[in-house]
């Protein structure tokens, strides 16, 4: 109980200063550095612990002619007992630390451990900028979410050519959050190719990569679009994964729609669907979710999902607080 109020109590001045909305963080005086953070509580009727503290991170940015660096620490899937994944031990674990040099106006260079240019939903890292509480399976089981290695992209004109190279141990290996099916790699080669316009985008990725744990080698490839209007945006992803030494995922996809209400409000539909042979796995998924985002750096997330093989539907929702 006692745990319990201590957390709300340290919930109360950062939903408090999440209604500032012309503040992200603070400026360290005399230097370039910015510290913020973010949190993300939320609730899944189909989880053992159905209320959890998701995220609770610390954000540091610095950006100074050329060079630029971003810096991401968190505790990872919290109890309101004070659990962390179901053990008592709270540890603190590296999301992301990058550091990045602008070669020219179009050319960069990223060096670290930093979210992996593939597709589009692992270029939104945090909670606050995605617009359901729950990911596809697409974005979480068919190619590593996080790199820890070298980053070089071009941008000429419209489009963008981003390739990734690891040959080194995963600096994050530490985040106990990470389950069986979580890509954690020592060795990953990407190639990623974008192009957008006023109202549309797609891509092309494809690599190869090695689990850290496992070392078994995989491929994958994967295409996806966006399109935005006035009135609402669409968002698709398709990928396949095969590997010489495991079970294949032969196909991972999803279509979701942001149907705008007001400046604040949201709907969000999602179709679906996967096969993954390593889970011994075939589903589609239909979520119909509310997104109302009451300030800038605040959003409140809700969504109910039918699976049409599983026995138990899901209802999921969420607090995200950008600080």
């Amino acid at each position: 109980m006692i745990k319990k109020i201590i957390y709300i109590l340290l919930l109360i001045p950062i939903v408090t200063y999440a209604s500032d909305n012309n503040k992200y963080g603070w400026d360290i005086p005399h230097t370039p550095l910015n510290i913020g953070g973010y949190l993300d509580m939320s609730y899944d009727n189909q989880r053992e612990d159905a209320f959890l503290f998701n995220d609770i991170a610390l954000l540091f940015f610095a950006h100074k002619n050329r060079f630029s660096f971003v810096g991401e620490i968190e505790l990872s899937n919290i109890s309101l007992d004070g659990k962390s994944n179901r053990s008592s031990d709270v540890d603190l674990y590296i999301e992301r630390l990058e550091l990045g040099y602008d070669i020219t106006d179009t050319q960069n260079i990223k060096i670290g451990r930093f979210n992996s240019k593939v597709g589009y939903w692992n270029q939104a890292p945090i909670s606050i900028l995605q617009n359901t509480t729950t990911s596809p399976h697409a974005a979480k089981y068919m190619f590593p979410q996080s790199t820890t290695g070298i980053e070089y992209g071009y941008q000429y004109e419209n489009s963008y050519y981003g390739i990734t190279l690891q040959h080194n141990t995963d600096i994050g290996m530490e985040d106990t959050s990470f389950s069986d099916n979580d890509i954690i790699t020592d060795r990953h080669i990407s190639f990623s190719y974008y192009y957008e316009n006023d109202t549309t985008s797609y891509f092309i990725s494809s690599g190869i990569y090695r689990e850290e744990n496992l070392k078994t080698q995989s491929y994958y490839a994967g295409i996806g679009f966006e399109y935005t209007s006035a009135k609402y945006e669409l968002q698709a992803e398709l990928f396949t994964q095969q590997s010489n030494e495991m079970e294949d995922r032969p196909y991972s996809g999803y279509m979701q729609s942001l149907l705008y209400i007001d400046k604040k409000q949201d709907v969000v539909l999602r179709f679906e669907s996967y096969k993954d042979n390593v889970i011994d796995k075939k589903e589609n998924n239909y979520l119909l979710g509310y997104v109302y985002r009451p300030w800038k750096n605040m959003v409140f997330k809700t969504e109910y999902i039918y699976h049409q093989k599983a026995s138990s539907n899901q209802l999921s929702s969420s607090i995200s607080v950008l600080f």
